[in-house]
């Protein structure tokens, strides 16, 4: 595993390449960005890197053994943490301080990769933040996360964080055609709906997305008809499937967006949702206003707000109740 594997994300990886190069490494990164960007990916590269016993100016070679069992997650020095159920817990931070505290088995440098660092509960947090305080001599620490504000503050400053952007529609695109086979309709379709994210846009199916994005037009369109208890009633519903109440959120936020697209160019090659733009289109302050409720919904989604509470806010005033 190397870093020329990875793809995208210049800027961070120059700055890990060019750190190693100097001996000039953090203790600890932090690296952010949308889920399904290639962070994870990323730690695993500098992991490698810092194996490898011949790794060049792109990390490590990727076909030795110490390669070849941090690609498969299986070397000893190599540690990765993942929530347990919904947490983090304190037992899993004492399990891989205990871990890091030891010499490198056989590597030459222990690496914790803590995936989904934002689900640390306060107890494992605390006790986290210690072992950034007096880290062990012979290890580097990376935390993952796409909601680095979810972090306590103490923990955020005392890691050096590196932001993945999203990737381009195009680049996704490509990409789905190469490993997909996908024509390029739907491949420009769903790099459209990945918000940059490359692992989310290889999980989707083009026929499913464009089923959900009828059924979320359909149910945004009869709000309007709605009493009230109905629409407290829908929202109860959606929010009891969280995953599929974020999905509801990025098709609306992405068949708004369409709508102010077309509004400003009338160019339907720019959507992401071609062809189905209503014949009539809302005001502009009310598309606008409209967009920034569902992405102020998304936001609150991902701080972990109720999902009943956010979907009976998001519809009702959706509703213009």
């Amino acid at each position: 595993m190397s870093f020329s594997s990875i793809i995208g994300h210049e800027r961070p990886l120059s700055i890990l390449k060019r750190a190693i190069a100097n001996n000039a490494l953090a203790h600890a990164y932090l690296f952010s960005g949308e889920a399904g960007i290639g962070k994870v990916m990323a730690a695993y590269a500098l992991a490698a890197a810092l194996n490898c016993p011949s790794a060049g100016s792109d990390g490590g070679c990727g076909v030795c053994p110490s390669c070849r069992k941090i690609a498969a997650r299986s070397h000893p020095d190599v540690h990765l943490l993942v929530p347990d159920g919904t947490e983090i817990k304190i037992d899993q931070v004492r399990e891989a301080q205990a871990d890091m505290s030891l010499r490198p088995f056989e590597g030459q440098r222990k690496v914790l990769i803590v995936d989904g660092a934002d689900a640390l509960n306060d107890a494992s947090s605390n006790a986290f933040l210690k072992t950034l305080e007096e880290p062990p001599g012979e290890s580097l620490i990376i935390l993952v996360t796409s909601m680095p504000r979810s972090l306590l503050i103490t923990i955020r400053s005392r890691c050096q964080e590196l932001q993945f952007q999203p990737l381009p529609r195009t680049t996704i695109a490509e990409v789905l055609r190469e490993r997909r086979s996908l024509d390029e309709a739907d491949a420009w379709f769903l790099a459209g709906l990945s918000r940059g994210s490359l692992g989310r846009a290889l999980a989707m199916d083009a026929a499913e997305e464009r089923t959900a994005r009828e059924n979320v037009a359909v149910l945004l369109a009869s709000l309007g008809s709605m009493r009230n208890d109905e629409v407290l009633g829908l929202a109860d519903g959606v929010a009891k499937d969280r995953d599929g109440f974020e999905r509801l959120i990025d098709m609306g936020v992405e068949l708004l967006r369409d709508r102010l697209v077309y509004l400003e160019t009338g160019d339907e090659r720019l959507l992401t949702f071609p062809g189905s733009i209503a014949a009539e289109l809302l005001s502009r302050p009310r598309l606008l206003a409209d967009f920034d409720l569902f992405t102020a919904s998304r936001s609150l989604l991902e701080r972990r707000v109720s999902a009943q509470l956010v979907a009976e806010n998001l519809f009702l005033k959706l509703r213009g109740t």
